[in-house]
């Protein structure tokens, strides 16, 4: 008697490792030490490297670095549904990365607010939009 065969199992596309020279890593790994630079300099006023800035460049890019790469994974898995969550959450990481490197550079609280607010609606826009406009074609 002849019997079925199982069929074959199939493997989940997310269940593959992540290259580390794929755009996936490379780009918050990128991302992350130039924020990380960046918020250090900006920290140091012209004046000689402390301890303490480069605790803060480290924290900081390694914080913005794996927030995108989280990010970036968790809007991968959702691609084509929750157009405003995962827009909101880059207009999130965006509005706070920049408004508080406005405030290291001694910028007042009201204004660093404002500002990354003002940035985090445009990242927003600018995203759903992106999102919305590529998920016609899902």
């Amino acid at each position: 008697m002849a019997q079925h065969a199982a069929p074959a199992s199939r493997r989940r596309p997310g269940g593959a490792a992540l290259a580390p020279t794929s755009p996936a890593v490379v780009l918050p790994f990128v991302a992350g030490t130039a924020y990380g630079f960046w918020a250090a300099n900006i920290q140091r006023y012209g004046e000689a490297v402390t301890g303490g800035n480069i605790a803060l460049g480290f924290v900081t890019g390694i914080l913005v670095a794996v927030l995108c790469f989280g990010i970036h994974q968790w809007s991968a898995a959702q691609a084509g549904r929750h157009f405003f969550a995962r827009a909101g959450a880059w207009g999130v990481m965006a509005g706070v990365s920049i408004g508080f490197l406005h405030s290291l550079a001694d910028g007042g609280i009201l204004w660093s607010v404002f500002l990354g607010a003002f940035i985090a609606a445009g990242v927003f826009i600018a995203v759903y939009y992106r999102y919305y406009s590529a998920s016609e074609y899902v």
